[in-house]
């Protein structure tokens, strides 16, 4: 959920006094909220958008600060860069950028704690910084450093001060436990942070035995379900809550259907043109399919229902079995995908003119996965997605889903290999009934990977132009083209992902567990409504 901030005088004086130049940074940062992208969402983007308010957004600015991208920056976008307020644009895989991640940045770096102006401590955990704040480092407290500790000792977790204002100090003398006024971290972040201080605290590379940290909910993290749409601007669907106990992870499907505000189906066709997902920490993936007759005709929405894990036993979810995937449909012939995500908070939006149509009387199948691998209680998962409508008028051009998976994954323990996969638009001009000569407009493209993926390119195949990059397996970034990229019938996405099996004993194959693999694109593209082919429909 977008945090609730009141903007007061503060935010007017910086907007005021506040003097910047260019700063440096790398071209293409994947953080909307970067505004300047210099690889770091802080204050400066803040005042970007400060600025400008209630004026347009424009697209093609190389610093947009209409963040949200729905064409006005208003208070919407500042409260998007100040929900991300401290989270840096992932310049390598190491566990230490993991734990400054889903930690420093998370509960640490923020304004008010360990990070610039404040620099609690005199200590500032914002990227780039923290690594050298930390370690080796007297602490600032004097029992502490009376005592011979360093804020991280490397190789000595019992040394090192950080670890134990984490864990609450028995002390009094060395302070109350950190965050501060703030609930405790997941002990499993705590252990991360242990394991990698025992490893020598390096700041490159991997360290076995971390898990992941991208997926723990902290146990007084709180989430506030968003409110559906306005009326008469779109609908909302919701996945209801199902637990997911201690030591497993669960993947679950749960059949909807799109009601208004009065819970009367939706008969007719709809078009979309942007969708909102919400859900808590912990989760690795959401998708929304619509379920075909021909899936339906099978009965794949009654395949195993479990009704012990919704939290009101009235909600019918099914369960994924990993060793029998099938059983719940074939996708592209019993299911067809629509939008999905493995980031909470996520936010599509299509150009203008361009609709996603959405078939009345329509069942959707909505799958999330959450994963409770490391903790010591029960998990709730739950998930809310906003849809908003444009009139069937005013769509020039109908928005298609690029959904393409390379299964051929085969990675030896030790080694890191790079499997390649290459989508042809001949294909899907023959598959979806399209006309032959039509060109595909690609708007949005994004991936997904599980732990071991490292790196992730998309390229144009008649051109070697590299279109998407991620190193992120748990946030890849969603790359939004203000102009689209043109693909003739002729041409094609190259894919590759890169998987390094640093920590198990057995290969890295293709898998629908968090411990497998995956090499997946997905994203949109558009061509005229008299081109679309009659299977869109």
């Amino acid at each position: 959920m977008f945090k609730n901030i009141v903007f007061s005088s503060l935010l007017l004086t910086l907007v005021v006094c506040l003097s910047f130049t260019v700063f440096g940074h790398e071209a293409d940062s994947t953080l909307l909220e970067d505004v300047n992208n210099d690889g770091t969402v802080d204050i400066r983007d803040l005042v970007l958008v400060a600025t400008v308010l209630g004026q347009p957004g424009d697209r093609t600015s190389d610093q947009n600060p209409d963040v949200n991208r729905d064409g006005t920056v208003d208070v919407l976008d500042l409260r998007r860069v100040v929900n991300r307020f401290g989270e840096t644009e992932q310049g390598d895989n190491s566990t230490y950028h993991d734990i400054q991640d889903n930690i420093f940045d998370k509960s640490c770096a923020n304004s008010a704690c360990h990070a610039p102006p404040q620099n609690s401590a005199d200590l500032n955990l914002i990227y780039g910084q923290s690594y050298a704040d930390l370690v080796d480092r007297v602490p600032r407290n004097a029992a502490a450093a009376a005592a011979g500790m360093k804020l991280i000792d490397p190789g000595n977790p019992d040394n090192s001060f950080l670890l134990t204002k984490l864990m609450g100090p028995e002390d009094r003398s060395f302070g109350g436990r950190m965050p501060f006024g703030a609930g405790p971290l997941h002990q499993a972040k705590i252990n991360a942070i242990r394991t990698w201080i025992e490893a020598g605290a390096p700041q490159t590379g991997k360290v076995a035995g971390i898990g992941d940290l991208g997926v723990l909910r902290d146990p007084e993290e709180v989430f506030n379900p968003p409110p559906p749409p306005p009326t008469g601007e779109g609908y909302q669907l919701v996945l209801p809550q199902f637990k997911v106990e201690p030591g497993t992870e669960r993947e679950v499907f749960y059949t909807t259907q799109i009601r208004d505000e009065n819970g009367e189906l939706i008969e007719d066709d709809i078009y979309i043109n942007r969708v909102e997902i919400f859900y808590p920490s912990g989760s690795h993936h959401f998708i929304i399919y619509r379920l075909t007759e021909e899936g339906i005709a099978k009965g794949i929405q009654n395949i195993g229902i479990d009704t012990n894990i919704g939290v009101n036993p009235e909600d019918q979810f099914r369960v994924l079995d990993p060793n029998d995937p099938q059983a719940l449909g074939n996708f592209g012939s019993d299911r067809l995908f629509v939008v999905g995500t493995q980031t909470d908070d996520t936010l599509f939006e299509f150009p203008d003119g361009v609709g996603l149509r959405l078939p009345g009387d329509t069942v959707y199948d909505l799958n999330s996965h959450y994963i409770n691998l490391l903790g010591n209680e029960v998990l709730i998962g739950e998930t809310y997605v906003n849809i908003y409508t444009i009139p069937k008028e005013k769509v020039k051009y109908e928005a298609l889903e690029i959904f393409v998976s390379n299964r051929s994954i085969n990675v030896p323990p030790g080694l890191t290999r790079v499997a390649k996969m290459t989508w042809h638009v001949e294909y899907e001009l023959q598959h979806r009934g399209h006309d032959p000569d039509t060109e595909l407009h690609v708007f949005l493209l994004t991936s997904h990977m599980h732990r071991h993926g490292e790196l992730f390119e998309i390229f144009q195949r008649s051109t070697g132009e590299l279109l998407h990059r991620s190193i992120a397996y748990d946030d890849a970034p969603i790359t939004l083209f203000p102009s689209p990229i043109i693909l003739s019938p002729d041409d094609g996405l190259t894919f590759q992902c890169t998987h390094n099996n640093y920590d198990t004993n057995k290969p890295l194959q293709f898998g629908l567990t968090s411990e497998d693999e995956m090499c997946i694109i997905f994203g949109y593209y558009y061509i005229p409504v008299e081109k679309a082919g009659e299977i869109i429909q």
